[in-house]
Order: structure tokens, then sequence, then C-alpha cells
């Protein structure tokens, strides 16, 4: 019976996915991703707190907001946060964002 050879170089889970999910994933699975890296940086600290994205939906972005309070906040914010957001993705990608309530985790 043959034996395996050991490798010398160790790879972290989260680098091979990153350089895997491409073939796995579709484009908007791949936006979303870099979204969620950046997302505090694109929308600032505060709002971050309180939004999480959901999904990517060919144009459309979805936001899960904490409360009602902050959806009539964001909505007012709506345009400036897709510039934003396009600027961070590298491309006009985000044409629409809708806000639901729901639960927001700790990032």
């Amino acid at each position: 019976m043959k034996r395996r050879e050991k490798k010398q170089d160790a790879s972290h889970i989260g680098d091979i996915l990153t350089k895997n999910i491409g073939a796995l994933a579709g484009r908007a699975d791949l936006e979303l991703l870099s979204l969620w890296e950046t997302w505090t940086e694109a929308v600032g600290e505060e709002v971050a707190r309180h939004t999480r994205p959901k999904a990517f939906r060919g144009t459309l972005l979805l936001v899960t907001v904490d409360s009602s309070v902050w959806i009539h906040h964001l909505s007012m914010m709506k345009h400036e946060i897709m510039a934003r957001i396009n600027k961070q993705l590298g491309e006009e990608t985000l044409r629409e964002i809708r806000f639901s309530i729901g639960h927001v985790e700790e990032p």
C-alpha cells in the first residue's frame, strides 16, 4: 500500500474557501460575501450595529434592521448608502435597497 506524502504547508480553511468559492457560488453570493466583510466601513459603525445585509437579488439588496425607527432613518439615507456600497464593490451593482425588521446579531 502506498503512503500519502505529508504536506509541509498547511492552509487556513478561510483562505481555501475564499479562493474556491467563485466556482461554487453565483456573482450575487460573492458580492454579498464581499459586502459582509466591508459592511461597517460602507455604512458606518452606528448604522452597522443596527443592520445586517441579508441577501442580493439581482440589483436589490435586502437589509435586516432592528427597529422601525432605524428603517425610517435609513430610508432617508438610502441613496447615500447605495453610493457608498457601490463604491466599496467597485461598480454600480446595487440599484435598490429594501429594509425589513428582524433580529440583528452582534458582528
